[in-house]
């Protein structure tokens, strides 16, 4: 059976990047394909876990006919959209992102070194539009699909006073004339079960089932009756079950039908994975192979929960399937975020692992570290080597995979220009967009500079596919900070949002940002902390500043300095471990 009804769209986020679908180089945490009990479940404890999840679901649950979930602690009787858009909003409240839409292809992508797992997505979506979502694991909880038998009017009674569980519906037809539809081996069985629910319980055989000599014996001594040959249609009086009609043209009484519907797990999308279907041991149809303590697949970082692991699971037992699948994919994903972290305290991001990386990728073309005496054969003797982060070496980086860094704005820069009037403003050395994005979104015409081409480009992709009504007031230049300065007096709020340089290039940029702020505009540097852990920052401390070098560079430009001190915020690369790290943060005001 398919089921007609649907629960309502995924309210979804009120952030329009969220509308708009992943950005081409965003890579979740986890993928969690369906969006019941399960599923919800997963990405409550994915997203209280802190991690980027996002829950796709069409909206056809299986138990959408039902006029309630039962069996589910405090929640006994809920009706099943009302218990979705609980769990929906939950799941959103910590963070978490429910997506209408259908998985219809998932397969693996090469993944990035040191990460096990990678997959991709393609999502469609209501008129037609289909978008790729890519995801470091993912949870599946696809569910099944009964498979109801030809019986006329049976579909319009089901989940009604037409069922399959006595667990779940039993209580609701209790005292009641149950007749059990036999349909293969488990049909006694399902008739011994609703007798303790009823002591009026009729086996229709079907030409379906013969009952073994005990299992006459069985029915007889439960006081269980037996009717010979098939059941053709459902009667239905005043909108209630009245009757079944048999294909001899004889009607028998029944106030409700249990049957035990063939089940076909939804597992299509699974196929490309390699990952089939066979048969359930208790003869119930085919099941996807997964380990039933963990759900685990024979595909590293794919988790099956809920009916699609398991076509017997009531809804309580499916929600707590979800929240096991969740911990282990957390538990594989915190394993490899420290393998990475361990490799990046190894390497840090210095002068002998950026040669070193730079040379086994290129050779004698190498990049981003060079000697400052110019020297094809190294430094000079008795001068160290010294970082050099160049343009070559900025559109290398720049022009991998997914994200240099967060992806999201500056936490100095939220927490200074939130409450600041929209206007024109400059973000000098842009990188991915983060800072420009998120500004233009708040309604700023906004001008983001990088060395990197590569840096620009990607951040024009994310920007249109974030929000294009913001991408369309941002203007992406390309710029070299050591040998240009912005237009003087041209923009309302000037951001450099850790440009480390070395004097006097240094003290040359900020003064001519400084200069570049309008009447009433703000001007705002923000930077590593000198006095932050120097473990920690791996960089050359000549690239740093303090914020007496912020404002020694700034004096004498006019402006009235507002804020001037160093700010915790919390980590946002591996290089940099956990903890909270230190900013310098100046920002200062031209009077109107």
């Amino acid at each position: 059976m398919t089921n007609d009804h649907s629960t309502p769209a995924p309210s979804g986020s009120p952030d329009p990047a969220r509308d708009a679908g992943d950005a081409p180089d965003v890579v979740r945490d986890v993928l969690v394909v369906g969006g019941g009990a399960a599923g919800l479940s997963a990405g409550l404890t994915l997203a209280r876990a802190r991690r980027d999840v996002v829950v796709v679901d069409a909206g056809e649950p299986r138990n959408a006919p039902a006029a309630g979930v039962h069996g589910f602690l405090t929640r006994d009787g809920i009706a099943p959209a009302e218990l979705t858009r609980l769990g929906r909003a939950e799941v959103e409240s910590h963070g978490g992102e429910v997506r209408a839409g259908t998985v219809t292809a998932l397969d693996r992508v090469e993944p990035a070194p040191g990460v096990a797992a990678r997959f991709r997505a393609s999502v469609t979506h209501a008129g037609g539009r289909v978008e790729t979502v890519l995801a470091r694991r993912v949870v599946v909880t696809t569910g099944v699909t009964d498979q109801l038998p030809p019986v006329a009017g049976l579909a319009e009674r089901w989940a009604r006073d037409a069922v399959h569980c006595p667990y779940c519906h039993g209580w609701e037809v209790r005292d009641r004339l149950i007749g059990v539809l036999g349909g293969g081996p488990l049909s006694v069985h399902q008739a011994l079960l609703f007798r303790q629910w009823s002591d009026r319980v009729v086996l229709f055989l079907n030409d379906a089932v013969e009952p073994t000599e005990e299992e006459w014996e069985q029915l007889a001594a439960r006081g269980i009756g037996v009717v010979t040959g098939a059941v053709t249609r459902v009667l239905v009086t005043d909108d209630r079950m009245s009757g079944v009609e048999l294909a001899s043209g004889r009607t028998r009484p029944v106030e409700a039908l249990a049957l035990g519907a063939a089940l076909r797990v939804n597992s299509d999308l699974l196929t490309g994975l390699g990952v089939e279907q066979e048969p359930h041991p208790l003869g119930v149809g085919l099941v996807v192979p997964s380990d039933p303590a963990t759900g685990a697949t024979s595909v590293p970082g794919l988790w099956l929960a809920g009916n699609v692991a398991d076509p017997m699971m009531q809804v309580v037992a499916a929600a707590a399937s979800g929240v096991r699948a969740a911990a282990l994919a957390n538990a594989d994903l915190v394993a490899e975020d420290t393998a990475l972290a361990v490799a990046a305290r190894r390497a840090p991001f210095s002068a002998a692992a950026e040669s070193a990386g730079t040379a086994r990728l290129l050779g004698e073309r190498r990049h981003g570290v060079a000697s400052r005496s110019g020297d094809a054969d190294g430094p000079a003797p008795g001068r160290p080597e010294q970082e050099v982060f160049d343009r070559a070496y900025w559109e290398e980086r720049y022009g991998s995979e997914g994200f240099t860094w967060s992806g999201e704005p500056n936490a100095q820069l939220v927490a200074e220009t939130v409450d600041l009037t929209p206007g024109r403003a400059l973000d000098v050395g842009s990188g991915e967009g983060g800072d420009a994005i998120w500004l233009a979104r708040r309604g700023w015409t906004v001008t983001g500079t990088d060395i990197a081409e590569a840096a620009l480009a990607k951040a024009a992709r994310r920007a249109e596919a974030t929000d294009p009504a913001a991408a369309a007031r941002i203007t992406w230049e390309q710029h070299d900070v050591t040998a240009w300065a912005p237009e003087p007096g041209a923009f309302d709020l000037v951001s450099a949002q850790f440009m480390h340089l070395a004097d006097p290039e240094r003290a040359v940029l900020f003064r001519g940002l400084a200069a570049a702020v309008a009447p009433g505009g703000t001007l705002l540097v923000v930077g590593h902390d000198l006095t932050d852990d120097p473990e920690r920052m791996a960089h050359r401390r000549d690239l740093m500043f303090t914020v007496d070098d912020v404002l020694a560079a700034i004096e004498g430009e006019g402006l009235e300095v507002e804020v001037a001190g160093a700010r915790e915020r919390a980590a946002t690369s591996a290089h940099h471990g956990g903890g909270p790290m230190r900013d310098v943060v100046v920002r200062a005001h031209r009077a109107s």
